[in-house]
């Protein structure tokens, strides 16, 4: 089930990707500098498209932290009671609101590392997305913002 997203998590990225855009617009508010700006938006149009060629690898991955865990059993006379705990690899991963554990074979554990490093480049890399898109749709924005033309002219008030 590699496809699940948490929707809380689905609510936290649209806050936060709107007030990513909030922010950039309000930092490039003050500017009035129309060719600063197309300059600025081609930077970030630039960045954009190395943040998608990241983002199109096609190396497979799988959803989830890959670690060694170390535990007790429970058992009173084993040898986890004297401080030398159980370890075994696993895949640790949230769905439907629950956080399951999967158990990764010793045969499978270079394969399912490598998924899981890749699962994580592929989040960071569409954070870096969604910030740069923000950046980019503020930059538009203030461009329009600056090309506004007030029409018709308000009528100044008669003086009697």
């Amino acid at each position: 089930m590699a496809g699940i997203v948490d929707p809380g998590f689905l609510h936290f990225a649209h806050f936060n990707a709107r007030y990513l855009y909030l922010l950039h617009y309000n930092s490039l508010r003050l500017s009035n500098d129309l060719p600063n700006l197309r300059q600025q938006l081609w930077r970030a149009y630039a960045a954009l498209a190395h943040t998608l060629r990241r983002l199109q690898r096609s190396e497979p991955m799988v959803q989830g932290s890959f670690y060694l865990l170390r535990r007790k059993c429970g058992k009173p006379n084993c040898r986890c009671v004297r401080g030398y705990l159980h370890a075994t690899y696993v895949l640790t991963r949230s769905e439907q609101g629950k956080d399951r554990l999967y158990t990764v074979p010793k045969d499978q554990r270079a394969r399912v590392r490598q998924w899981a490093a890749e699962y994580r480049r592929y989040q960071r890399a569409r954070a870096v997305l969604t910030k740069r898109h923000m950046k980019l749709l503020a930059l538009v924005d203030q461009m329009a913002q600056q090309r506004l033309l007030t029409w018709p002219q308000k009528k100044a008030p008669p003086h009697g």
